[in-house]
């Protein structure tokens, strides 16, 4: 699920980037949102049905604050930053994660994931060659790291939540429904009041709305609930190899040494989490209370 999800994150980098030609990021923030709220929504309510929510909407609460924020500031650098170095600064969460994790919650960092989050970094560093452009650092660039730490602490709080209430479909409309809610206000303010911008960045955003979102963070937080956020988002950072599967496939871009040299160490790195997931130590296990956590 978690491979699942970012590929869909992965594929759907060209599209952050391509739909601001046609409006802004608040808009885009906003309609993708709201898609995604959209078609989650039947699903969503069949899960709520017949349950006590008031406990799982409040714990809910954070994780969505942190999902919205870690969402435009993402999409408010990807206005002057490049799809390489926001690829590769927003997935600086999979080294935050764990970090973040052993502050607030103590959780106890093992050798395999310490060792996989530092080889799926470098990864990322060598198959984007981001090491020639990253000292003169831009606002875009500046946004898209603010944005990981975001991302980070969101994947902390997820996982803390999706462990004690699951309900992973409405979890995820929650999280839509507040990004989207959150970005009317300034979508609405720089809207242009014309049909066309919308007709052209379409199918943008319905695929990000459908599947980099809706479907994308549906598995996230239906994984999280089975494991660790550290290892939740060390195997989420293979968002970087399929971005790059994505542009060789519809942009037709050609792959140098260095990466698929990156995309060699990442891979390495996804089958060590994923060894060390099928075979985890006692002090790796996410502590799962003893109840039903089935939608």
């Amino acid at each position: 699920m978690l491979l699942m999800a970012a590929f869909f994150w992965g594929s759907g980098n060209v599209a952050n980037k391509t739909v601001l030609q046609d409006m802004d990021p608040w808009s885009a923030v906003f309609l993708r949102s709201l898609v995604a709220a959209l078609v989650l929504l039947p699903f969503a309510l069949g899960e709520l049905r017949g349950r006590p929510a008031k406990q799982w909407l409040r714990s809910c609460a954070l994780p969505s604050v942190l999902f919205a924020l870690a969402l435009v500031l993402q999409q408010l650098g990807y206005q002057t930053a490049t799809v390489t170095n926001a690829s590769f600064l927003v997935n600086a969460a999979c080294v935050l994660t764990p970090i973040i994790a052993f502050v607030v919650l103590r959780e106890k960092l093992n050798a395999p994931t310490v060792f996989a989050a530092i080889v799926m970094l470098a990864g990322a560093f060598v198959m984007s060659g981001a090491g020639s452009s990253l000292a003169a650092v831009n606002q875009g660039d500046l946004l898209c790291l603010m944005s990981a730490v975001a991302y980070a602490a969101w994947a902390v709080a997820l996982g803390r939540h999706a462990m004690r209430h699951g309900r992973p479909v409405a979890t995820t409309m929650v999280h839509s429904i507040l990004a989207a809610a959150l970005t009317l206000p300034l979508a609405t303010t720089l809207w242009n009041a014309s049909a066309r911008p919308l007709i052209a960045a379409l199918p943008e955003i319905l695929y990000l709305g459908v599947f980099s979102t809706a479907l994308a963070f549906l598995l996230m937080v239906a994984a999280q609930s089975r494991v660790s956020a550290s290892v939740a988002v060390v195997l989420t950072a293979a968002e970087s190899l399929f971005g790059a599967a994505g542009g060789i496939l519809i942009l037709g871009e050609v792959p140098g040494r260095t990466v698929l040299l990156g995309a060699a160490m990442m891979l390495a790195a996804i089958m060590l989490i994923a060894i060390s997931v099928a075979r985890p130590t006692r002090s790796s296990l996410p502590v799962v209370q003893q109840k039903d956590l089935r939608p």
